[in-house]
């Protein structure tokens, strides 16, 4: 079984019986990561305005 990184990555050529669903926790820790990197996103930006 193959499992696709929650995050992305390279494109593959894989059939879809050869794929397996991620982890509840590998699905979280991708959240906490994507919410973090757009509020350090948005912070940057803010501070950007008022310079």
């Amino acid at each position: 079984m193959v499992r696709w990184p929650v995050g992305g990555g390279r494109e593959r050529d894989w059939l879809p019986e050869d794929v397996e669903e991620a982890a509840p926790a590998e699905v979280l820790r991708e959240r906490v990561r994507r919410l973090n990197r757009d509020t350090r996103s948005r912070e940057a930006a803010v501070g950007q305005e008022t310079v």
